[in-house]
């Protein structure tokens, strides 16, 4: 990438606060701020309610900023889209895949319609529809009795496989994957981290990857910002960030990664009420492990 070349996505000061009946707004994103290069992957790492997936819905329209802004090739897009036409010409720009495959797919539509309905919103005649559903199936792993299958008939890697068809299938420029495979078996994980991988090699689309998961982070981003209550308290490399963590929280996270041989710290067994010493509760012989 050329180093003049703008970044396709730029936010800045991006915040959301929701009202509460006769209390204080609650923040969920605090003057967020960050850029995303052309062809690159950021990650975005957190525990659960530090503002990660709320920054996300600001970014594809189904949250207004509370204040701040957002700029997709250099167009402001801050405020939500109003009209159909204005809701496809952002979806040109940036798509998501969620968590829940099957949730986010519609239960009665076979793959293939899925895929052809997104093609043509999108802009393709019918001929030429059909043969891009066959060049995404193809570029995800899909074959033909997958695309005449029903969701339900399919596993869970095979429908987040759809999924990602189908964010691609707008041909955006970002495409944000909010925990898209924390879901998965590790084995499948690994399939479709590899599968988005090669995506983005083929296709040089950009990456925002939302993730509580540092091995995820580190094998398929660039950069990284780590959030804590809604605010950005770490942001560089993903190898800085996870190698030579600056903040204590960060370094929290790193240290809470299980690793081979960990095991949980040893805790004290209850006594058995009137138990003497020697009928107290015997210690498990093997600590679960994680």
């Amino acid at each position: 990438m050329n180093g003049s070349e703008a970044p396709v996505l730029v936010v800045e000061g991006l915040t959301k606060a929701y009202q509460s009946r006769g209390r204080e707004p609650v923040v969920a994103a605090s003057e967020v701020s960050f850029e995303l290069r052309s062809g690159g992957s950021l990650g975005i790492v957190g525990e659960s309610g530090s503002g990660k997936t709320t920054t996300a819905k600001m970014l594809i329209g189904l949250e207004k900023p509370t204040s701040g802004r957002i700029l997709l090739n250099g167009v402001d897009h801050t405020d939500p889209p109003k009209r159909v036409r204005d809701w496809r010409s952002r979806g040109r720009q940036i798509q998501m895949v969620f968590q829940d495959p099957f949730t986010s797919l519609d239960r009665r539509q076979r793959v293939r319609d899925c895929l052809l309905e997104v093609v043509r919103i999108h802009g393709s005649d019918s001929g030429n529809a059909r043969a891009r559903v066959d060049e995404l199936a193809e570029m995800v792993g899909l074959d033909q009795r997958q695309l005449r299958a029903m969701p339900r008939a399919l596993s869970g890697g095979q429908r987040q496989r759809v999924a990602i068809a189908r964010a691609l299938a707008a041909e955006p420029r970002i495409v944000i994957l909010d925990e898209a495979v924390s879901a998965l078996d590790v084995s499948i994980q690994a399939q479709i981290l590899n599968l988005l991988a090669d995506i983005r090699e083929q296709t040089g689309v950009s990456y925002l990857f939302i993730s509580h998961d540092l091995a995820v982070i580190r094998q398929l981003t660039d950069d990284t910002i780590v959030m804590r209550d809604g605010l950005v308290v770490e942001r560089g490399t993903t190898a800085d960030v996870l190698d030579r963590p600056t903040h204590a929280y960060t370094q929290l996270l790193r240290d809470s990664v299980p690793r081979p041989g960990w095991r949980p710290p040893a805790t004290r067994q209850p006594e058995l009420v009137g138990a003497t010493s020697s009928e107290a509760a015997p210690t498990p012989s093997e600590e679960p492990t994680s």
